[in-house]
This record gives structure tokens, C-alpha cells and sequence, in this order.
């Protein structure tokens, strides 16, 4: 399958891969916020349950005409997914604030971003039906994986 901005399947393709480019960047910036805010302002605790308040009022706001319409019209078991997203998210910004209160930022983001291995791993166990897990992505990802494993040994 090539990919060109032509078609409307892979425009949906291209605008994944550009949400997946600003998730990138959200992710890295916060993490030097996150770092900031525990070093001056807040424990890891209380920094995490404000950024999470914020970050639901922030996306409230913005999706606010849709939230109602897709609680009302989702199954019983998709609000159980919704709720280990949330937990899972949750917990992983409050992991993300105690590592970023104790140890450097530069040694910390790095050890985050093995999370496609971890992705990968549940993609492939969890989402048979709808993820394809191939070697070339298995190789990319144990790639990235050492990288991690370069930076932080190196430090």
C-alpha cells in the first residue's frame, strides 16, 4: 500500500500520523512542564490531579456537544474501556510526576517513551481482529527500545 495525501482513506491515514506528530510533541511538552511544576510549585500528587482536572476541562470545552451524544448512544461495556483508559492514563501521568520529582527530565522522558513497546505488546494481544503487528514493526520498536536503553546507560 503506498501512501499519497490523494485518496480519502489515506487522507484519514495522514491526519493519524499528524495527530500522532502532536500527541508527540503535547507528550514532550508536558513533561517539561511536569518536571518544572514538581521541582517549584506542587508534589507529584497534587500536580497530577490538577493537570488531569485541567486537561478534562480543556477537552470538555472543546468536545463539549459530542460528550453528551456519545455517553447516551455507547454500551455498557464500552464505558468499562473508557473507565481502565482513564485509569491507565491516569496512572501514568501520576508515574510521570513522581519519576519527573525525583529524577531529571532528560534521563526520565526517554525510559516514558518505551511505551509503544508496551503499546505493541497489548495491540497485539488485545487487538487481533483490528492490528497487525508485522516483523518491520517489531524491529522499529525494539530499535526505539535500545535508543531508550543508550540514552539512559549513557547518562
Amino acid at each position: 500500500m503506498s501512501i499519497s495525501p490523494g485518496t480519502p482513506s489515506n487522507r484519514r491515514i495522514w491526519m493519524g500520523y499528524l495527530a500522532a506528530v502532536g500527541a508527540s510533541v503535547s507528550y514532550g511538552a508536558s513533561q517539561t512542564v511536569a518536571k518544572h511544576i514538581t521541582d517549584h510549585y506542587a508534589p507529584p500528587l497534587i500536580a497530577t490531579a490538577f493537570a488531569l482536572l485541567f486537561g478534562f476541562l480543556y477537552v470538555s470545552v472543546i468536545f463539549h456537544r459530542r460528550i453528551y451524544i456519545e455517553l447516551r448512544t455507547c454500551r455498557q461495556r464500552g464505558i468499562i474501556w473508557f473507565t481502565l483508559s482513564g485509569i491507565t492514563s491516569a496512572s501514568g501521568a501520576m508515574f510521570l510526576y513522581f519519576s519527573l520529582s525525583n529524577a531529571s527530565v532528560v534521563i526520565v522522558s526517554p525510559i516514558v517513551s518505551i511505551s509503544p513497546l508496551i503499546a505493541l505488546v497489548l495491540a497485539h494481544f488485545l487487538l487481533r481482529r483490528l492490528e497487525n503487528v508485522t516483523r518491520r514493526t517489531l524491529g522499529g520498536t525494539l530499535m526505539v527500545v535500545l535508543g531508550v536503553l543508550l540514552v539512559v546507560v549513557s547518562s
